[in-house]
């Protein structure tokens, strides 16, 4: 609005010009300062902080971000601060260039939490799917390749015959699920592929394995128990011990004598000794029910007491030089025994129950325990080929048709469901239950045969 001032010389008055209104100053813009790698934490809404990394450019100009919400704003912090140490270490890629076989050698590297065995096994169950998928980019797999994936798995041929079993499927299934839930976190893929993928049923039945008979199972009794006292069989009783209660090969021989409770004759599982990457591992059972207390039956006692009379006199020939391990099947020096002798034991033992031996196998064999060995294998038939892991499928079968409970079982067996051991040793509990159907009438007088034309 225009302003009047009165000339002072002339004393007319004058109408000064409107004056401009000062424009407000531009708001200088922020410049970031931030580069890749660096990210940002705000409070976008009350309770909840955002965090953002920025770790790089596509090739169309777009810009490579990660993001997050946290409650807190130094969980926030904590979860930025992870995904800028994986990006400095360089396992987060370009989501444009990193393939299935890329990712899930990151995903393995991950598995912190798990022991070096079981990584190793997740490996190679995702190895069976990274054949087909490993060289596709990551962002480009969809379901449909995935149910196209679980029927060629389906079809594999595997190392002992025939194709894949539904429960490997099953493992590598649930690898991947992880594998791409993770991705899914990382925000490299928006969907998970594996939603609506099942594992494709084949029509023959599972096996557990090879189970001896109750005429089989004491044969094998017979002929180990024989070669034992003849000093052939160092690990008979090891082998005993799985047969009767159905251990696992790492636990009879991770077994130490401090887990036998000869007053109350329960053996507690504690631990097992199994083959890790590179070096015999000692570690806890694989789940949380495989650790259990087992009542032995007296035969078992009876050798495990046996054993270790026999122990204690080695232990007193070697003195000081007898291994401190406390392990039930030691070595000659007291020592952890290689998981891999069990087995040889084992098949030692098989081959000894053949009654055809040749003249050199009864060679270094001490002449007053020939005679009662020579009649113990001539008194039988040769058992099949069995691994230790049998050993335990012949304690479940054979304990099944005995009559013992499934529940009883399953607990003895360490398995983490009831369900698991019915799917294992359904075709054992199906026969059994055949066997014991009862005819209710067959006692009572018979019915007279019915009028069948008098009906008509």
């Amino acid at each position: 609005m225009a302003r009047q001032t009165k000339n002072t010389q002339t004393g007319s008055t004058v109408q000064d010009a409107p004056r401009k209104r000062a424009s407000p100053r531009p708001r200088e813009r922020k410049v970031k300062d931030r580069g890749n790698g660096q990210g940002t934490v705000y409070e976008y809404k009350p309770g909840k902080w955002r965090w953002q990394v920025t770790l790089g450019q596509r090739t169309d100009g777009k810009r490579v971000t990660r993001s997050g919400v946290a409650e807190t704003k130094t969980a926030a912090h904590d979860a930025m601060t992870r995904v800028q140490a994986d990006h400095a270490r360089g396992l987060i890629a370009d989501p444009e260039k990193i393939t299935v076989a890329q990712y899930a050698e990151r995903w393995l590297r991950r598995q912190l939490e798990i022991r070096p065995r079981t990584a190793k096994r997740y490996g190679e169950e995702l190895a069976y799917a990274l054949e087909h998928i490993g060289a596709v980019r990551l962002q480009d797999i969809r379901a449909t390749h995935m149910k196209d994936l679980m029927v060629k798995l389906s079809k594999r041929p595997m190392r002992r015959g025939g194709a894949m079993s539904t429960r490997t499927q099953a493992h590598v299934l649930t690898r991947l699920r992880s594998l791409f839930r993770e991705a899914v976190s990382d925000q490299i893929i928006y969907a998970n592929p594996m939603e609506g993928v099942k594992r494709v049923k084949g029509t023959r039945l599972e096996s557990a394995g090879t189970a001896l008979d109750f005429e089989q199972a004491a044969r094998l009794h017979s002929v180990g128990w024989a070669l034992y006292k003849a000093g052939l069989c160092r690990l008979w009783p090891a082998l005993f011990t799985a047969v009767s209660v159905g251990l696992r090969r790492g636990e009879v021989m991770g077994l130490t004598w401090g887990d036998v409770d000869f007053e109350r004759g329960v053996l507690h599982v504690r631990q097992t000794r199994v083959m890790g990457v590179d070096v015999i591992e000692t570690s806890d059972p694989k789940t949380l029910n495989s650790r259990r207390d087992i009542h032995m039956p007296p035969s078992l006692v009876m050798l495990l007491k046996a054993h270790r009379k026999h122990q204690d006199g080695e232990r007193e020939a070697l003195g000081k030089l007898w291994g401190s391990t406390g392990a039930v099947f030691a070595t000659e020096l007291g020592e952890w025994t290689h998981p891999d002798n069990l087995k040889r034991a084992l098949v030692q033992v098989v081959a000894w129950s053949n009654p055809v031996q040749k003249e050199w196998v009864w060679a270094g064999i001490p002449r007053q325990a020939r005679a009662e060995l020579a009649a113990v294998v001539g008194m039988g038939e040769a058992l099949p080929a069995i691994s230790p892991h049998d050993l335990r499928h012949t304690y479940a079968t054979l304990a099944l048709r005995r009559g013992v409970p499934v529940e009883v079982v399953s607990k003895v067996l360490g398995h983490a469901r009831v369900s698991i051991t019915l799917d294992v040793y359904r075709h054992v509990l199906d026969n059994e239950r055949r066997a014991l159907v009862v005819d209710l009438f067959e006692e009572l007088p018979k019915a007279p045969a019915p009028q069948l034309q008098a009906l008509n």
